[in-house]
């Protein structure tokens, strides 16, 4: 109020910037969706604390995808005809992206994916056709590769085990290739729903084709009680991971018995140890551990959309979509929690690729991977 009293007379104060996060708000995966809006408001408000971008005031509006194609499409409506964002930070779930590509791509408005690692995203976004949709996160053929030879060099033989949708299933294909070439044996390859209480028939199939470990593919929810029904049947594999399981948000949901998840090794790009503030000021304001998906959205908004609204505005003097879009295609972030951010030709960036050991209730980083489009090959 006191920044407008001092306006000269008949000055506006400045239009306010729009963000749009689309997730899973309601529906299996909401828990993702509660993240995010979680971490996007702590980060619109550690922006507008100092200022805004530029000098002006970050607005924040949300758009629930329920994880599915379909309703990633409503989304991206409501939040460009209703709430008029400027730029999208989503979708979070693969499916939900790939489902978003083509709306996004004909009402011409950037998005920013933070954490959808099916690998068609990528082949489909700038020189691949879509040039509105980025990606600051890796996917799984990316990544496939250097986890594969790491699992093989401990374990001769495994089976995945997937949730039935689109990163699931895109990342069991990449899985199956890296296996043939790290030398590996894939004994088997099953499926689950989300929201799936009951896994003992599937691990029962596990215990019968007894593989010696196990590339477990879900998100912390899942991942809970998966394991708590593994350790209760026995069964002893090494357990490897690409999802959320690795997590404090896993933790947080075994707090009864935090060994449940003892010995699991994750690939993953985000862990609380890149950035144990955060953390801190997570826990202060809602309550409950940290969470990946949130804090993955939080930092494609700080570290890619922000400097590119910078940039656009510095540039053109406006911060509208093809401002922003033209923007992205120019940052070159080197310093964030996640390595360096810089789009490709395919508007992807190359963070960093981590791998993290859970034991005893605590996470610990094991090694941290450049990377490069050489681990498409």
């Amino acid at each position: 109020m006191l920044a407008l009293a001092v306006l000269p007379a008949g000055a506006q104060a400045p239009q306010p910037i729009r963000v749009g996060f689309s997730s899973a708000m309601s529906g299996p995966s909401a828990i993702t969706g509660e993240g995010v809006m979680w971490g996007a408001t702590m980060a619109v408000d550690e922006i507008n604390a100092k200022g805004g971008i530029m000098g002006r005031k970050v607005e924040v509006y949300f758009g629930d995808n329920k994880g599915t194609p379909g309703e990633a499409v409503s989304a991206v409506r409501k939040l460009v005809d209703v709430d008029k964002v400027d730029v999208i930070v989503g979708q979070t779930h693969s499916g939900a992206c790939l489902g978003s590509m083509p709306i996004i791509k004909e009402l011409q408005v950037p998005q920013v994916t933070e954490s959808c690692s099916n690998p068609k995203i990528r082949e489909m976004s700038g020189k691949g056709g879509n040039e509105w949709q980025f990606r600051v996160n890796i996917d799984d053929l990316m990544m496939a590769n250097a986890f594969a030879k790491y699992i093989a060099k401990n374990a001769r033989t495994v089976s995945i085990v997937a949730q039935n949708d689109d990163f699931g299933r895109g990342a069991a294909t990449a899985y199956d290739a890296a296996f043939k070439k790290s030398g590996a044996k894939l004994v088997s390859t099953e499926f689950f729903d989300r929201g799936q209480s009951d896994y003992r028939p599937l691990l029962t199939r596990l215990k019968r084709s007894n593989p010696e470990s196990l590339l477990l593919v879900m998100l912390a929810n899942e991942g809970s009680v998966f394991m708590r029904q593994y350790r209760e049947l026995g069964l002893n594999q090494k357990i490897y991971a690409r999802g959320s399981l690795a997590t404090a948000e896993f933790l947080g949901q075994v707090t009864d018995n935090p060994s449940i998840g003892d010995g699991i090794v994750e690939a993953s790009y985000w862990t609380a140890a890149l950035d144990p503030e955060w953390e801190k000021r997570w826990l202060e304001r809602w309550k409950t551990p940290v969470r990946i998906h949130g804090s993955l959205a939080a930092l494609a908004f700080k570290y890619a959309v922000v400097p590119a609204i910078e940039q656009a505005i510095r540039t053109t003097g406006r911060a509208d979509r093809k401002s922003i879009r033209d923007a992205l295609t120019q940052i070159d972030v080197k310093d964030t929690p996640i390595g360096p951010i810089k789009f490709d030709e395919y508007h992807q960036a190359w963070i960093n690729m981590i791998l993290i050991e859970m034991r005893g209730g605590q996470l610990k980083i094991i090694e941290k991977i450049t990377t490069s489009p050489a681990l498409l090959q």
